[in-house]
C-alpha cells in the first residue's frame, strides 16, 4: 500500500479523535451509568485522549489500508464492487486491527472512568493495569469486541460503498454527456460525508446493545464501575443481566446511542473526508 494512503489514514485518525474526543469520554460515561449527565469537570472531558491518539493512529491506519489493500487482492475473485468483497474486505480490516482497538478502548476507558480526586496520567494507568492485571488486562472484552466490530465494519463498508456508488451515478446524471468525464463523477467532500454518515447510522444503530456490553465488560475492573455493580466482573453474561434489569431490554439496545452517535459521525465523516481527499480510492 503507498505512503499516501497511509498518511491519509494518519491524518483522518489524529483529526477526528482530537476534535470529538469529549463526547467520546460522554458515551463511555452513559454507557457505564457512571455518569447520565453532559456536564463533566473540563479536565475529564480529555481524559484518555492521549491513549486515545497513540492507539487510534495506528490502529486505523492498518484498518484503512487493510480494508483497500484485501478489496484490491480479492477483486479477481469476487469482483470490485460486489458486496461480498465488501464483506470480505470489511471483516478483513478489522481482524487486523482489533489488536491495537481492545487495548486503546480498555486504556481510554479506565482514563475517562477516573475522578478528580485520582492523580496520574495514561503512562501511570499503563503501568498499574499491567501490574495488577498482567498483559491479558489490556484485552479485556476482545471477542466481544470482534463480535461487534466486525459486523459493524461489514455493515459500514457495504453501505458505504454503496452511498458512493450511488452518489457517482447521480454526479453522473447531472453532467450531459458532451461534459461527461471522469472527473466529472468524483464525489465532494459533502458527498463523501453523506456516504459515512448514512453508514455510520447503520452500523452503529445495529451494533449498539452489542458495543454497550464491550464497553461495561472492558472497564467492569475499574474502581468507578466495580462500586456500581461489582458482578459485572464475572463474566459477558453477567453483564447483560445487569444491563437489561438496569433499564429494560429496549432501553438497553439504545443506550447511550444518541451520545455514540453524536461522536462517531462527525468523527467518522472528518476522517473519511480527509482520508477521501487526501488520498481517493482507485
Amino acid at each position: 500500500m503507498d505512503l499516501a494512503t497511509i498518511a491519509a489514514a494518519v491524518a483522518g485518525a489524529v483529526g477526528s479523535r482530537v476534535a470529538f474526543h469529549p463526547l467520546d469520554t460522554i458515551r463511555t460515561l452513559q454507557q457505564t451509568s457512571v455518569a447520565t449527565g453532559y456536564r463533566l469537570p473540563f479536565a475529564q472531558y480529555w481524559r484518555g485522549l492521549p491513549a486515545a491518539v497513540g492507539f487510534t493512529t495506528p490502529a486505523f491506519t492498518i484498518y484503512l489500508v487493510s480494508y483497500r489493500q484485501a478489496k484490491k487482492d480479492l477483486e479477481p475473485y469476487l469482483g470490485n464492487d460486489t458486496a461480498l468483497n465488501y464483506i470480505a474486505s470489511g471483516a478483513i480490516a478489522e481482524f487486523t486491527s482489533s489488536v491495537l482497538w481492545t487495548p486503546m478502548e480498555v486504556v481510554k476507558g479506565n482514563m475517562q472512568l477516573k475522578s478528580e480526586s485520582k492523580t496520574g496520567g495514561t503512562w501511570a494507568m499503563i503501568k498499574q493495569m499491567y501490574q495488577t492485571q498482567g498483559l491479558k488486562g489490556f484485552y479485556r472484552g476482545y471477542w466481544v469486541g470482534l463480535a461487534v466490530f466486525t459486523p459493524h465494519s461489514i455493515v459500514w463498508w457495504y453501505t458505504y460503498e454503496k452511498m458512493k456508488i450511488y452518489l457517482k451515478s447521480t454526479n453522473a446524471l447531472n453532467t450531459s454527456l458532451a461534459e461527461s468525464t471522469s472527473s466529472s463523477q468524483d464525489l465532494t467532500a459533502s458527498q463523501y460525508a453523506i456516504a459515512s454518515a448514512v453508514s455510520g447510522t447503520a452500523a452503529g444503530t445495529a451494533s449498539n446493545f452489542l458495543d454497550v456490553l464491550k464497553t461495561r465488560q472492558q472497564l467492569a475492573i475499574a474502581d468507578e464501575v466495580s462500586r456500581l455493580r461489582p458482578d459485572d466482573q464475572l463474566g459477558l453474561w453477567k453483564v447483560a443481566k445487569n444491563l437489561i434489569r438496569e433499564v429494560g431490554i429496549v432501553r438497553a439496545m439504545f443506550k447511550g446511542l444518541h451520545v455514540r452517535l453524536m461522536y462517531s459521525l462527525p468523527s467518522g465523516i472528518l476522517s473519511m473526508v480527509i482520508v477521501e481527499k487526501l488520498k481517493p480510492e482507485g
